[in-house]
């Protein structure tokens, strides 16, 4: 094996780490590049002490650990939102099969709608739970209840303009 192939053999055992991940492209990139930098470090580590290149690159990978527990710690370090949100963008051995690629746009967005739509029934709801009590309405409750309805309607927004989309044929796809 030459120097020029271990680059691509560090990235596909770091994409085998990353891409099943579900996240944006962007804190995927940001993996793939610190993995990728362990990596090759561990490598010109091995290569300073005189190991053939074969024999350096097997020893780093070997450093570089577990993929499972990598992968695990990958996941955990994504925060939750954007873990639902890219739930369904993950490779195509991950991806449901009964899910078509350009569905799973439509149901990201609409899970986004869905959240934004919990998180705005969690600000109304305490404030209307005050004014079934008699309890007077006042600023403080007023701003979380705006803040609460003004989710609710782009939730709902979100996933009405996605359905009208797909059914009018206006969604974007991109051929395979």
């Amino acid at each position: 094996m030459s120097d020029a192939r271990m680059p691509r053999e560090f990235e596909e055992h770091v994409g085998s780490a990353v891409d099943p991940i579900p996240a944006s492209p962007q804190r995927k990139g940001s993996m793939r590049e610190e993995l990728l930098a362990h990596l090759r470090g561990a490598y010109e580590q091995e290569l300073a002490n005189n190991m053939p290149p074969e024999t350096a690159m097997a020893a780093a990978i070997d450093r570089f650990g577990n993929l499972d527990l990598i992968r695990n710690d990958l996941r955990q370090s994504v925060p939750l939102l954007e873990r639902l949100i890219f739930q369904f963008k993950t490779s195509e051995s991950v991806r449901p099969r009964w899910i078509p690629e350009r569905e799973q746009v439509m149901l990201r967005w609409i899970l986004v709608g869905v959240a934004l739509m919990a998180i705005g029934m969690g600000l109304i709801l305490p404030a209307l739970a005050k004014i079934k009590a008699g309890e007077k309405f006042t600023t403080g409750a007023a701003i979380p209840f705006a803040i609460g309805v003004a989710l609710v309607l782009i939730g709902l927004f979100m996933i009405g303009l996605k359905i009208v989309r797909r059914l009018s044929g206006d969604q974007r796809v991109t051929p395979r």
